[in-house]
């Protein structure tokens, strides 16, 4: 436990370290070896390694995908071709140990995982309160899932999916629903009062704020269902080590991969707030 709390206050000291420089290229950086390491997790989890090289290439791809909006228009498309040739190469001069269906899942984890998290960057670039976004996506898949802990421990009776996770509730997620939803609004609210200071008056959807939340809550359950499928059927615990006590990069991030383009596509599709 020792152990845990430590990895955790870390983890928290680098999160609001981020979040101080987030309209800066510190961001992206962060991102990027997020997405990495993640590539690089899965890879090995899946067993769909292919050999060193292809590794290389897809952890590279990956880190490299937050910056795209930051390049000139067209590179992100010859960097994405230059792998994409890089892949085709290894499969053809290493066609007796490298299989087709390991360069093709490399490619897939390489491109969806890292595109997801740099959902993150893009409600930075996109929007003005893209700060606010970031948070909401960070209470969805971590604040929530502390909720649905605490609501399955005290209330949890009736098993969610006993086969897959054999810990989660109906009541824990019951719990992670309201949690969410409460901590957002509070966020919001909190927010509203702090750009107020600085002279800008919000007008909060606040049903549009507490479905939002909701949607998500559900959202980042499924994702960390969907890495716990994953991981019961490779046979391990964790996807990595990197942080002592909580496994791997997508042991934490295995949610946020999955709620970051809701955040991005809801806030897109139903405006939550307007100045």
């Amino acid at each position: 436990m020792k152990q845990r709390l430590i990895s955790a206050a870390v983890a928290l000291v680098l999160l609001a370290a981020v979040f101080a420089c987030y309209q800066t290229v510190v961001l992206n950086i962060a991102v990027g070896l997020i997405a990495g390491m993640a590539v690089f997790e899965l890879l090995h989890a899946t067993g769909y390694v292919g050999s060193k090289a292809v590794l290389v290439f897809s952890v590279l791809y990956g880190f490299l995908i937050p910056f795209f909006g930051m390049m000139p228009e067209g590179a992100a498309g010859y960097i994405t071709l230059l792998y994409l040739v890089l892949l085709v190469g290894m499969l053809l001069w290493r066609h007796n140990e490298i299989r087709f269906e390991a360069v093709a899942v490399s490619f897939f984890l390489s491109a969806s995982v890292p595109a997801a998290l740099s959902c993150i960057v893009r409600l930075r670039d996109q929007y003005e309160d893209g700060l606010l976004y970031m948070l909401l996506c960070c209470i969805a898949a971590w604040i929530s899932d502390s909720c649905a802990y605490f609501a399955g421990r005290a209330f949890g009776k009736h098993k969610m999916c006993p086969q897959i996770s054999p810990h989660k509730t109906i009541e824990g997620a019951v719990g992670g629903v309201a949690g969410c939803v409460a901590f957002s609004l509070l966020a919001c609210w909190l927010y509203g009062l702090c750009r107020q200071g600085a002279g800008a008056e919000l007008q909060f959807n606040w049903a549009l704020i507490a479905l939002l939340a909701a949607v998500c809550s559900l959202i980042s359950i499924a994702g960390d269902l969907t890495a716990s499928v994953i991981k019961r059927q490779r046979g391990i615990k964790d996807f990595g080590k990197i942080m002592p006590g909580h496994g791997g990069v997508m042991d934490r991030f295995d949610s946020f991969i999955f709620v970051a383009p809701a955040v991005c596509l809801f806030v897109r599709l139903f405006p939550i707030l307007t100045i």
